[in-house]
């Protein structure tokens, strides 16, 4: 028996209590991909579906500026964008579902216009350099210490960056749009330029897009050029990956859930640096409260039905 979950005539989903799939499709006619999540397999519309793919930028993923702890180990950003380059990418695309990378990429306006709160996220604001004797106590490890090569400021030039192997770049000002600094990571930028018109001729009909953001969510604030994109293009359902998952995914996901989008969270290709298990938090409100939970693998698995 099949139940119908909403009440409005064209946005709903439509629940099979016996075999427990969610069909987020809203009645689409034709073939629709089905995959299976930590809770419910859930069914959708490629057409109407996109993956986006948030931060993965060289500030937050370059070795030259987010050394890893040791060699064998890769940072959290870097497992996220191998399982990304490892099928997830591909199995997007081979299932007809548009990619949209979401970066920071500020205007001259955008920091003008920068709330005090984020200026002092990326700012050279430490509370640890400071008397501390008199805090309100606080679990060990809750107060963040800041690379001050790399947290001078929104804005602000980060200078002369050793990429290894005799090569510098100037890394450009923190979070402005077009330097080093809010480019691509290497291998996730080759993956952009492979599926883009503007630079790839075999880029296919439904090409990669990059659009700037300003928060740390994409969807804050209306009229963003994200859900520009998505209410022009018919977008209902976003698959979701990149850094940090308890920060700019998650503030994004939840916008869109807010605004009633379907959320999906690949969470192999999400990560944070955060601890106190901060991704299983986020990994159980998404599956329990805000959407669904996968992986690359269940959605290279997925099937047409």
């Amino acid at each position: 028996m099949t139940e119908r979950i909403g009440h409005h005539p064209t946005n709903f989903w439509a629940y099979d209590a016996e075999t427990g799939l969610v069909d987020l499709s809203r009645g689409a006619q034709g073939t629709q991909l089905s995959i299976q999540t930590t809770t419910n397999p859930i069914r959708l519309n490629p057409d109407t579906s996109v993956m986006v793919i948030v931060d993965m930028q060289n500030f937050f993923l370059s070795p030259a500026v987010r050394p890893r702890a040791s060699e064998q180990n890769p940072t959290p950003a870097e497992s996220a964008a191998q399982a990304l380059l490892g099928g997830g990418i591909q199995a997007a695309r081979r299932h007809g579902i548009r990619i949209v990378w979401l970066n920071w990429g500020l205007t001259e306006e955008d920091l003008r216009n920068a709330p005090p709160g984020m200026m002092r996220t990326f700012g050279p604001y430490d509370s640890s350099r400071h008397d501390m004797s008199h805090a309100v106590p606080s679990q060990d490890g809750m107060i963040r210490v800041k690379n001050r090569e790399l947290y001078k400021g929104l804005g602000v030039e980060i200078g002369s960056v050793d990429l290894g192997g005799g090569q510098k770049v100037e890394g450009g000002r923190v979070l402005m749009r077009y330097s080093w600094n809010t480019a691509l990571y290497g291998p996730l930028e080759q993956e952009f330029r492979a599926n883009n018109p503007d630079h790839s001729s075999s880029a296919s009909s439904k090409p990669d897009i990059l659009i700037h953001k300003n928060r740390t969510s994409g969807l804050c604030l209306p009229n963003s050029d994200l859900e520009n994109f998505l209410k022009g293009n018919g977008i209902t359902t976003l698959l979701f990956a990149g850094v940090n998952t308890d920060q700019c995914v998650g503030s994004t996901l939840m916008d869109a859930a807010s605004k009633g989008y379907d959320c999906i969270l690949l969470r192999d290709a999400s990560a944070t640096t955060t601890p106190f298990s901060a991704s299983e938090t986020w990994e159980w409100n998404v599956a329990n409260c805000w959407g669904w939970v996968t992986t690359c693998d269940a959605l290279k698995d997925g099937k047409f039905n």
